[in-house]
């Protein structure tokens, strides 16, 4: 179906494809975040280039209060991945933003795939990343190795009811743990109250 201009009308449109307007039909660009490197200093300062540039930038970060020798307190940004800044856009962007930033390197590449690739981070871990770290009462730590958490627990009650993760027991210290995919997984992990999660 077509309007008075010939142009296809979005009752014949497939949400998964872009129609090109000359009868032609093609794959749906998917949005994806998508892992920028940068030099370990300079990642606010790419995250906001690309915030100013119309994109959609995340720095996996926490707040933190430092306490000096005067006493004087101030809130910090503590980046936890250093080096990283997730970027929500297509794959065909990737190169355009390189271009334009010279503070980009690269994009980060899938580590596990067996063709080169670009590592991308689900809409899913993502949300569950954001979350942590936005609510989380406690510290909040990243590592690459692989954590001795096998139960699946959820929380609750408090600031991060709600998240399902893995139990980590250290000590006399609770954990609720995370796991993030990105080329590599990633295991992001916060103390909670052990009378505040319920195992499934």
């Amino acid at each position: 179906m077509a309007n008075k201009e010939g142009e296809p009308t979005n009752a014949c449109m497939s949400p998964n494809v872009v129609h090109t307007g000359y009868g032609i039909a093609v794959p749906k660009a998917e949005m994806r975040w998508f892992i920028a490197e940068c030099k370990p200093t300079k990642e606010k300062a790419v995250r906001t280039l690309l915030q100013n540039a119309g994109y959609e930038a995340y720095l996996a970060s926490q707040s933190e209060t430092v306490v000096y020798k005067s006493r004087n307190r101030r809130v910090k940004e503590k980046i936890l991945i250093p080096g990283k800044v997730f970027v929500h856009t297509e794959e065909s962007k990737l190169m355009e933003i390189m271009l334009a930033f010279s503070s980009v390197w690269r994009f980060m590449l899938d580590r596990t795939a067996k063709d080169r690739r670009f590592a991308f981070v689900s809409d899913i871990d993502m949300q569950n990343l954001q979350f942590m770290l936005g609510n989380a009462d406690n510290p909040v730590l990243i590592t690459a190795d692989k954590l001795k958490a096998d139960q699946k627990v959820k929380v609750m009650r408090g600031a991060l009811a709600g998240l399902e993760g893995w139990f980590l027991k250290e000590g006399h210290a609770s954990f609720i743990v995370i796991k993030v995919v990105m080329g590599t997984n990633h295991y992001v992990y916060t103390e909670v109250s052990i009378e505040d999660i319920k195992p499934f």
